[in-house]
């Protein structure tokens, strides 16, 4: 079995919908005009790529006819080849050596003489190490061949003399390989019918040499250590010291490619790092040396769901939810839109039951009461109402909305209705030496994306309120809580204190149409920060306290950019059946340069990493609780 499968194996040509066919079967010109047609190919969702070692590269095709934009071409597909070169130079020389031990073509091709033999030192341990694996591998015809004089260091070899680019592969995409670095790559796209003839001129495009990816800063975690003071916190860490149930979450906005354009981010140098290409592999590593047991995603692309995420982390032991925001657009990947993700170890628990909001459902649900309350008057509006005292968070809309003119009330249907969700989801631990006394544990995640828009605070607390609302009747079960996401919130925020501080005290400073004053006023979950917890535990180091804002507690930011910068994304958790065990170490400003996203960090937050242990004497209430059918 080799053990260095070639990860660019595969078909050579793709169409409406995926035929095969050879390259080099070479198509000959058919019936139709080949300067009718155009083939725009772009190599990579973005137009500046720069290949990096590891980071496929997938192009995309298009056959046009440039006088007539709306004209549909005749069914067609498409060829690739891909091919490799010297930096600067083209290759003229192949090693025979390689031939005979029927080596991969791209370390055998060579610019020059010389260049081989500044080389030969590192290529003979290919033959070596051919030789040993293969000792009966038979040489090639020596007709094939053509022999060369003796050089100074007395070796002597064959050389095949060659003049042009050395072919790599003929599949759609191209992963460059460790043999590729310092090499220029070049895609050949052709353009045929169904009988296999040319319908334009063929398209080729070069790149500058691939290189390696720039590496990201390691980051540790910080191990929490208690108030000397919190004795009743120090007795669970003492009875729970001896393999305790202990859980990780990551949380993480990815950046969704659709908001990823060279106009968000113009200040970024390196325009090639913003390429999906490059930064699907990127977070992925990332996300894979964290190792967390639950992951929070947001903005997760569906397309990318389907066809990276998903198959990536089935492959690391996890199985996932997801749930999409409304109002899909279309892109290169078709018709896509972001949502929110959930990923847990398969072997460390199974899903009990998810539930799904969409933020802008309880707004759809008040407009198709307005109309008759409209019509019945201000009297039989309240007895309407009366009808909603199970639906708190359906009956204060109703209110807010009933208080407004006719007019208003279409204004403020329009700002409250934004396509936001989050996703929840209880897991039970599977049977382990992390079970407690037989208990098989559970935990409620939530994850979730709040609206980003500054100058719609109204709209972040109404989401922010309707989530927790529906989360408070887990309260009473007492299983613990983690709520995870990007919150787009700052801190002291309105949204922060009513998670915090479990009431509803400071409004928005901008609220047209007086929504915040018709929200449920107060929560019974004692959600707190994680990282503004260990901010305030024992025995942080100066140096991390300088990523914390002394005010706050929170981080100083977790996004960065040349238009902002501060904290917008929380880990909560509930503290009474929750104990802090470790944070994520911070990155500070220096480690990100001018912002982030960068060549290191690929996306414009950064990632936020709690661990936990489960308070053992909540255990069996939560393992035993019966959960309610829906949350809203």
């Amino acid at each position: 079995m080799d053990p260095h499968p070639n990860p660019n194996a595969g078909s050579s040509s793709t169409s409406n919908p995926v035929m095969g066919s050879s390259p080099a079967s070479n198509p000959g010109v058919g019936s139709f005009d080949p300067s009718r047609y155009s083939l725009r190919v772009q190599m990579g969702t973005k137009r500046e790529v720069e290949p990096v070692f590891g980071c496929r590269i997938i192009p995309t095709a298009r056959l046009i006819n440039p006088n007539a934009i709306t004209e549909v071409p005749p069914e067609h597909k498409f060829n690739f080849k891909w091919c490799s070169v010297h930096p600067d130079k083209v290759a003229t020389l192949v090693c025979v050596e390689c031939v005979k031990l029927k080596l991969p073509a791209k370390g055998s091709y060579h610019c020059t003489a010389v260049c081989y033999r500044d080389k030969w030192q590192n290529h003979r341990k290919l033959h070596l190490s051919a030789k040993v694996a293969s000792p009966n591998n038979q040489p090639a015809d020596k007709d094939e061949i053509y022999s060369w004089p003796q050089y100074n260091d007395g070796l002597r070899c064959a050389l095949q003399e060659l003049d042009h680019w050395v072919e790599m592969c003929s599949s759609m995409s191209y992963t460059p390989t460790e043999e590729d670095l310092g090499s220029r790559l070049m895609l050949v796209t052709t353009a045929v019918d169904s009988n296999y003839q040319v319908l334009c001129p063929n398209n080729t495009i070069e790149t500058v040499p691939v290189r390696y990816a720039q590496g990201q800063k390691p980051r540790c975690i910080l191990e929490c250590q208690q108030k000397s003071g919190d004795s009743h916190i120090r007795s669970k860490l003492q009875a729970h010291s001896s393999g305790g149930v202990k859980i990780s979450v990551l949380s993480y906005n990815v950046l969704a490619d659709i908001y990823a354009h060279d106009g968000q981010y113009s200040e970024l140098p390196a325009k090639w790092s913003l390429t999906w290409e490059y930064r699907q592999q990127n977070l992925l590593d990332e996300i894979i040396e964290y190792d967390a047991d639950i992951l929070c995603l947001q903005e997760v692309l569906s397309t990318h769901l389907e066809k990276f995420f998903t198959p990536e982390l089935e492959k690391l032991g996890y199985s996932g939810i997801y749930k999409k925001k409304s109002g899909d657009i279309y892109t290169s990947y078709g018709h896509c839109m972001d949502g929110c993700a959930i990923f847990y170890r398969r072997d460390a628990f199974k899903e009990i039951v998810k539930y799904e909001r969409a933020f802008d459902s309880s707004i759809l649900r008040v407009i198709g009461e307005l109309q008759p309350i409209v019509r019945e008057g201000k009297d039989a509006a309240f007895q309407r109402l009366k009808q909603h005292e199970s639906d708190s968070s359906l009956r204060r809309v109703l209110e807010a909305f009933e208080a407004l003119q006719p007019q208003e009330r279409d204004e403020a249907f329009q700002r409250l209705k934004k396509p936001n969700v989050a996703l929840v989801v209880i897991l039970e631990k599977l049977e382990s030496e992390g079970t407690c006394e037989g208990i098989q544990p559970r935990i409620c995640v939530a994850n979730t994306h709040i609206y980003s828009d500054p100058w719609f605070p109204d709209v972040k607390l109404f989401q922010v309120v309707d989530l927790i609302t529906g989360l408070d009747k887990i309260a009473e079960m007492k299983i613990p809580m983690l709520v995870c996401g990007d919150f787009n919130s700052v801190p002291l925020s309105a949204p922060h204190q009513f998670i915090t501080t479990r009431k509803l005290g400071k409004l928005p400073d901008y609220d047209p149409y007086r929504i915040s004053q018709h929200l449920k006023p107060d929560h019974s979950l004692p959600l707190k920060s994680a990282y503004a917890s260990f901010y305030n535990s024992d025995g942080v180091e100066e140096k991390q306290c300088r990523k914390f804002c002394s005010e706050s507690g929170e981080p100083m930011f977790t996004h960065s950019t040349k238009r902002f910068q501060g904290t917008l994304d929380y880990i909560f958790y509930t503290e009474d059946s929750l104990i802090l065990d470790g944070v994520l170490e911070l990155l500070d400003h220096d480690e990100l340069g001018a912002g982030i996203p960068s060549p290191s960090w690929s996306s414009d937050h950064i990632a936020l990493m709690v661990r936990f242990i489960l308070n053992p004497t909540v255990l069996q209430q939560g393992s035993c609780a019966v959960l309610p059918k829906d949350l809203w």
